[in-house]
């Protein structure tokens, strides 16, 4: 894999849905009763979504890209998406929270780890796009 090239920018993207991810982990305070909380139904929402992209990005990925890093669960990933999409409007919130708390923490290193050979900076990089887009404070 090179900079720039597709495999590259589909992870910058996971890194960025990643870091989206663990922003609602943390203004949730690490609490799934918080996250399912009524006052906060937009969060599984916008949760479900996120995860449906990362799935949809990985299922975009190359197969020599995949079967070089046969350390992360691709199918899983877009399992999970193809779950949150086709199950029209039901969701185990449970499972969305565990993503988030566990699974996404997880995938964010590896995607890191990846990327900075190519660009040492790359973090500070999807950090300063993500602060600028979003306001989130990383």
């Amino acid at each position: 894999m090179r900079k720039g090239d597709k495999d590259y920018q589909r992870l910058i993207h996971i890194i960025k849905y990643c870091e989206k991810l663990k922003a609602v982990g943390k203004s949730m305070n690490g609490e799934y009763d918080n996250f399912i909380a009524k006052e906060h139904y937009e969060k599984i929402d916008v949760s479900s979504f996120y995860i449906g992209q990362i799935g949809e990005l990985a299922h975009g990925l190359t197969d020599t890209f995949k079967n070089a890093h046969t350390d992360i669960p691709w199918k899983q990933i877009v399992d999970m998406r193809n779950t949150l999409v086709h199950r029209y409007g039901t969701r185990d919130t449970r499972i969305i929270w565990d993503v988030i708390v566990n699974d996404i923490p997880r995938l964010l290193n590896q995607c890191q780890t990846i990327l900075m050979p190519l660009n040492p900076d790359i973090m500070g990089e999807i950090k300063a796009e993500l602060q600028e887009e979003t306001n989130i404070r990383l």
